[in-house]
């Protein structure tokens, strides 16, 4: 071979390199898929945006009194001055015994500012005697029975654990899952006003 022959074969080596990669002509699977792709995310994006079951009340006023566990009248008035957590728990779910260890901890550390929590139960009086015979009892008050029954009925609750966030005014200012879900929320309403 001459040294005149080598660069016509490199230079058709390059052609027949250039035609079997993909042309610009025939659109790649990212350009299909990726309009349908971002659409998708948009969606999922918007969906989670939507007003859930817990954001219905959410700027009401909370209006409840009842007989707690205790024996004490807790009103909506008595509450108002403080933040307040309302827990909706039952002494059958492991959900909620783990979130009201959470709020033990919540309570002790905010113990000496303006802050409350109130336990909904939906057990009986004799469920929670019983419940309270082997473990301490709550250092909160905690309604229970009828007054429970009717109060998470008015606020549709149809899943525990159940957490609302009232503001000082006693407006529900969240309703979440659990109090992780709205511990910062408790800590700006408690140490900010």
């Amino acid at each position: 071979m001459s040294e005149a022959e080598s660069p016509t074969e490199d230079n058709s080596n390059e052609e027949v390199a250039l035609a079997q990669e993909p042309s610009d002509v025939t659109p790649s699977r990212l350009r299909t898929y990726l309009p349908i792709l971002l659409v998708l995310l948009g969606l999922l994006l918007f969906q989670n945006l939507r007003p859930t079951e817990y954001d219905e009340f959410v700027g009401q006023q909370f209006d409840f009194s009842g007989i707690s566990y205790q024996g004490e009248r807790v009103t909506s008035a008595s509450l108002k001055g403080s933040v307040v957590v309302i827990n909706f728990w039952a002494t059958y779910c492991p959900y909620c015994l783990e979130d009201i260890e959470h709020l033990k901890e919540l309570n002790e550390e905010l113990r000496h500012d303006d802050f409350q929590i109130v336990g909904v139960s939906s057990d009986q009086h004799s469920a929670l005697e019983e419940f309270f015979e082997q473990r301490p009892r709550l250092p909160w008050p905690t309604w229970y029975g009828a007054d429970a029954f009717q109060l998470g009925t008015d606020y549709k609750v149809h899943d525990i654990p159940r957490v609302m966030l009232l503001d000082q005014s006693g407006k529900i200012v969240a309703v979440a899952r659990g109090i992780d879900d709205i511990k910062a929320q408790v800590y700006h309403l408690v140490h900010n006003g």
